[in-house]
């Protein structure tokens, strides 16, 4: 785009805001706002945030909620956008979800809360409120638990524990997430106990339940009887026990039995005919698993996520890391130049499961919990409506929140202890017990991901591996993982936990082929991104960072190794379509070639973190292109992208690269990539004067790369 054009787009935008602050919402409004939606494409969403402010200035409630979330469709986070379907919702009765909003505004922006909630829907609003004031990973962790007190409301540290989660859009399916405890051949109450000691302490909430491992499961409240149907098949139901030793019985026809439930653990239990579950206590129960195979589907779907497993650092090893990984997967495809889109897991996962760019899912501000618009369907959801009981064995929660996970019947989490050799047992386990339905698996562990020495417990290997000048952390400041120094200590943590998933996995691999032929299974491997400490200086999307695994075996799979053609995670999501049969449509992803697709021509990956400028990698097969913006990206996603720098290299040899075809190339794909990025020029400004030490007074064509620090930390 022109700077001239850019400047009149900002001017068009800033008419707008001048009679909006003067509340003249007449004809010269709406002539200005239809100069603005026409002058380009990219204004539809201020424009309907501008049109929503008009109806509501004129109490046309339903159409300024109606615009409100035509916007919020596109762009969640937008502090005049909150306060507009505040209001709206407000006025329309919509009390939960104006609370929603007016907590968005309040966890970001620090927007008091002035609504008056009916006290018959207070726990409810708070529960919401809740939600709205958390953070977008690491669930049931509620950063800010609002409650009414003697004092007035107040917020603290807590875990949302023995209850159903809340949502957004307030949970009108009938069966949602329950919050209760993990309990696996051990004393039935002990750990709903412990949660129930917990829960609302917020020196253990912060630090997300001393890696508490949760069990969220979708249940529906039943009152004291249940009953299910059961038909030609066998089903197995999941009830999670209310209280300590909770008696439960079942009636049917040939027989009268009884159980125990644990304190907030889930017990299961085979059903072969119609069946009565009675209790005092209350009955929550999982909906029927039918006990059925069906040959559309494979009997097992096995997603495995290594956290921060970098392929660069593998190839580096020549393989040796992985022996059992790779002699599975040579019955299959081993991508060789796959790439993560971001740098880190929260909108990495995100990006896996909905194959959509960050800007596109909304889904990068991890300071946020909204949720992905319902006409995006996750890789489980996706499954779950081809039939398949869908768990997340093992996570850290990511995506709980978001409604990224949304299509899992079940999800066992915890933050950070995520060991593999435990979720390989789990699932192993898992297999046995449902063996006649078929699954969905998915395994996230992070065994491979290193963080920063002064808060994380080295392995045991690497503690007694190094003598204390070589382990001392007293020269190195803490840092984010994606920031952590090129150090031996943290190449020994990584190698062994890539040794140590390897290790685990062949036991599980051994299970599969021992068990399944390769047309009942699909195995996908793949990591989220790669590791930030072999690089000789720090750059977030270095290839050791954005390089990733992506390798699968089973239906539909050819089996040919090693594939040279670029992918990118993005690209997960369309292979299980294709290999699986469900649709893969209004996304980012790419069929690979190898499996009837057609090769990529480039990837892309970026760093949308709010508080630094917006980075990109575009790597074609013989070149990469580094691009960093002059401004900082703001909360919503979004800045001003006038001025760049880039430097192109040859992939193999890191030699720069100057020639104009090339950069012309490159142009052109930055400004298709960047189009939801970019501002044009507008910034609502009391957004921006919020971040005061994120910007300065001076525009953005007067800031100078030059004066920015980062591009020495970024080694562009």
């Amino acid at each position: 785009m022109e700077q001239a054009e850019r400047e009149k787009n900002r001017e068009l935008f800033h008419k707008l805001l001048s009679l909006a602050g003067q509340e003249k919402y007449n004809d010269d409004y709406l002539q200005a706002l239809i100069e603005f939606w026409q002058f380009l494409p990219e204004n539809e969403v201020d424009g309907d945030i501008f049109y929503a402010k008009y109806a509501l200035y004129h109490k046309n409630y339903t159409v300024a909620y109606e615009y409100g979330h035509k916007a919020y469709a596109k762009r969640k986070i937008n502090l005049e956008l909150w306060r507009v379907l505040r209001d709206a919702s407000y006025a329309l009765g919509k009390m939960e979800e104006a609370l929603l909003y007016a907590g968005f505004a309040d966890k970001i922006y620090k927007e008091p809360v002035q609504l008056d909630i009916p006290r018959d829907r207070l726990q409810r609003a708070l529960d919401t409120f809740s939600l709205a004031m958390g953070r977008g990973n690491f669930a049931p962790v509620a950063v800010a638990r609002m409650r009414l007190t003697d004092k007035g409301m107040e917020e603290n540290y807590a875990l949302f524990a023995g209850e159903f989660l809340p949502e957004e859009g307030g949970g009108k399916e009938e069966y949602r997430l329950f919050s209760a405890a993990y309990a696996e051949q051990e004393m039935i109450n002990q750990k709903g106990r412990l949660l129930s000691y917990i829960k609302d302490i917020p020196e253990i909430a912060c630090i997300c339940g001393a890696d508490f491992v949760f069990d969220l499961l979708k249940v529906a409240d039943k009152g004291n009887t249940c009953h299910i149907p059961v038909g030609e098949d066998n089903v197995l139901v999941g009830l999670v026990g209310r209280t300590e030793s909770q008696q439960v019985e079942f009636h049917n026809k040939h027989e009268e039995t009884a159980d125990f439930l644990g304190k907030w653990a889930t017990s299961f239990f085979r059903l072969r005919e119609n069946t009565e579950i009675k209790s005092n206590d209350g009955v929550l129960c999982t909906p029927p698993i039918v006990l059925r195979h069906d040959r559309k589907r494979c009997k097992v779907v096995l997603n495995i996520l290594l956290d921060a497993l970098s392929w660069k650092a593998v190839q580096d090893e020549d393989y040796t890391l992985v022996p059992h990984i790779l002699k599975f997967f040579k019955k299959g495809i081993i991508f060789n130049h796959a790439y993560s889109v971001s740098e880190y897991t929260f909108p990495s996962v995100a990006t896996i499961e909905t194959s959509l760019y960050p800007y596109h899912s909304q889904i990068f501000n991890e300071k946020a919990s909204h949720a992905l618009n319902r006409e995006h369907k996750s890789l489980s959801e996706r499954l779950h409506e081809q039939g398949y009981y869908c768990v997340n064995i093992m996570g850290d929660g990511t995506g709980v929140y978001t409604g990224i996970m949304r299509g899992f019947d079940r999800l066992i989490v915890n933050a950070y202890d995520c060991r593999v050799y435990q979720g390989v047992e789990r699932t192993l386990h898992h297999l046995e017990a449902f063996r006649d339905t078929d699954q969905f698996i998915f395994l996230h562990t992070a065994d491979t991901h290193p963080w920063a020495a002064h808060t994380y417990q080295l392995p045991i290997t690497t503690q007694t591996a190094f003598e204390l000048e070589e382990r001392s952390i007293k020269k190195e400041k803490k840092k984010a993982s994606v920031y952590l120094p090129n150090r031996p200590i943290y190449h020994h943590w990584n190698k062994q936990g890539i040794k140590d998933s390897d290790a685990a996995l062949a036991k599980l691999f051994a299970y599969l082929e021992e068990n399944y032929t390769d047309d009942e299974y699909l195995v996908t491997l793949y990591s989220d991104h790669g590791v930030a400490i072999y690089d000789a200086q720090n750059y977030i999307l270095s290839r050791y960072q954005t390089g990733t695994a992506f390798m699968m075996r089973g239906r539909n799979v050819p089996q040919v190794g090693f594939v040279d053609e670029l992918a990118s995670v993005l690209d997960i999501y369309p292979s299980l379509a294709k290999c699986l049969g469900f649709p893969a449509e209004n996304i980012d992803g790419n069929l690979p070639e190898v499996l009837g697709g057609k090769q990529r021509d480039y990837t892309v990956s970026m760093s949308m973190f709010p508080g630094i400028p917006h980075m990109l990698c575009i790597r074609n097969k013989e070149y990469e292109c580094h691009v960093m913006f002059a401004e900082i990206l703001d909360e919503d996603g979004r800045e001003d992208l006038s001025e760049a720098k880039i430097r192109i290299c040859h992939r193999d040899t890191d030699d720069e690269v100057h020639d104009e075809k090339l950069e012309a190339y490159f142009w052109e794909i930055l400004h298709q990539v960047t189009r939801s990025v970019d501002n044009y020029g507008t910034q609502w400004p009391e957004m921006r004067a919020a971040r005061p030490e994120w910007f300065d007074e001076r525009e953005p064509d007067k800031k100078g790369l030059e004066n920015l620090d980062v591009w020495g930390a970024t080694g562009l």
